[in-house]
This record gives structure tokens, sequence and C-alpha cells, in this order.
């Protein structure tokens, strides 16, 4: 018997992976979801089982309203109830803004953010009436501060901040709370494809690009969600938890470090 069911989107691999298997130890029903690839599914559930946690895997593609009403039915249909939904699913491409034609803007609009929007509309009728539910959004920190040469990202990460908040606004009254974390570089393997992409070392982006001196490992991603899904965390909503290795504020910081001679 499962304590909570939680739908975790693009959840085959990265961040994903790890908040499943974050959740699944929580005692939580995990669905697992993942567009394409068979075999990333497949590990990750392999994962789940080996922490004695209970998950289903729906392959479908939730920046469709049929692949994102497939994901709450089968869920439903397995468990009874979402009672927390992440909504994971991300893709970003960098090139020149004016490189990037229709086809691929509707892409990346739609993969960060349109999923994000029909996961919620259905999964919300659901967590309205039993009266709870957590509804976590992976927003990034280029969703805050910007990010030259990934302008589709970054647009729908910033959206998913704004949507965030005016959700978490119109959900209150009914148990439900909102929020969004915004990593910064993750090691995963988008993280470090955008380090192959800027011909960046690790160990020069550590030094260069963050304030604590490591990179950020999904797993703590994965705690941050483990946080706020959990009852201790029932008068957050509507915030923005940024876990970014200190890139957000990290040339005010090490002027005034160099100013007092650290």
């Amino acid at each position: 018997m499962v304590s909570r069911v939680a739908i975790i989107s693009g959840s085959g691999r990265g961040i994903g992976r790890a908040i499943a298997i974050r959740l699944a130890k929580e005692g939580f029903g995990v669905v697992v979801n993942y567009k394409r690839h068979d075999e990333e599914g497949e590990e990750t559930m392999r994962l789940i089982k080996n922490v004695n946690g209970e998950a289903m895997m729906v392959k479908a593609d939730v920046a469709t309203a049929d692949g994102a009403k497939t994901v709450i039915n089968e869920a439903i249909k397995q468990w009874g109830s979402v009672d927390i939904l992440v909504n994971n699913a991300g893709l970003g491409i960098m090139m020149p803004f004016v490189d990037v034609d229709e086809e691929l803007w509707d892409k990346i609009i739609n993969t960060n953010l349109k999923s994000a929007y029909l996961l919620s509309r259905f999964a919300i009728p659901h967590m309205v009436k039993r009266g709870w539910g957590r509804i976590i959004n992976i927003s990034s920190i280029e969703g805050i501060i910007g990010a030259a040469y990934n302008v589709p990202y970054a647009t729908a990460k910033a959206a998913l901040i704004g949507f965030t908040k005016a959700l978490a606004a119109e959900l209150a009254p009914y148990g439900i709370t909102v929020n969004a974390i915004a990593p910064g570089l993750v090691r995963t393997k988008m993280g470090m494809s955008l380090l192959q992409v800027l011909n960046i070392k690790e160990e020069e982006w550590i030094r260069s690009s963050t304030l604590t001196g490591r990179l950020i490992e999904p797993e703590e991603i994965a705690e941050t969600v483990a946080f706020l899904v959990n009852d201790s965390a029932k008068n957050i909503t509507g915030q923005v938890l940024v876990v970014d290795s200190g890139i957000s504020i990290l040339p005010a910081s090490r002027h005034l470090a160099n100013a007092l001679g650290q």
C-alpha cells in the first residue's frame, strides 16, 4: 500500500530519475514517465525496485493532451489518486537566437512549459477532490538570470516561474501548494553536454562559476523536492527555491570578497 502517488515527468534519466528514486524511498507510488527511450525508463524502474519502492512506467509525450491524460489516467487506474506532480520534462538546445526556427521554438516551449500546463490541468481535479496536493515545477537558474544562446529554454523556464506563482495563489484554498526549483548546472547528461558545447572543463567551470566549489548532483535536487512535498513544508507555496552553487550571486560575492582581500 502506497502512502501517496507521485508523477514525475521526464524521469527516465537525470534529475527526474533521482526524484523518482527519492520519492519511492518515501513510500510513495511513483509514475515514471518518459517519451522515447524504453531502456531509460526500465533503468529507473530497476533502481526504484532496488530501494524496495513501488512504481509504474508510462511512455507518453506529456507535451500533448493525449499523452498527459494517459499518464494521469494510468496513475488513477493503478492507485486511485494523484497527490504529487513534479513537472520535470525539459529540453534545451544552445544556438544563436536568429537560428531558432518556429518548429524548434515550439518544441522547446512545449516540452518545458506546455507539458507542465497539461499535466497540472489534468491532475488538479484529483488533488482538489482529496483536499491535498503538491505541484513542483523544475525551472532553472536560466529562467531567473537569462542565458545567451539558450533563449527558448530560458524563456520557458522563466514562464514556469510565473506559472508557479499564479497557480499557487489559485490553488491555496484547496490544500494544494505549488513551488518551483531553479537548479544551476547539475551533473547530468544534459548538464555535461553544456560544458562540451562551451568547451569548458568541469574544473574550470567550478572555479569560475560556483561559490560552493562543486557541481550540483541530481540527488540534491531530489532532496529539495522531498522537502517540498513533506507536510513540514505545507506553508511554503508560490516560491522558487534556487539550488545553483551560488552562480546567481557570484559576481557580487566575488567582487566583495576580492575587495575584502579574501
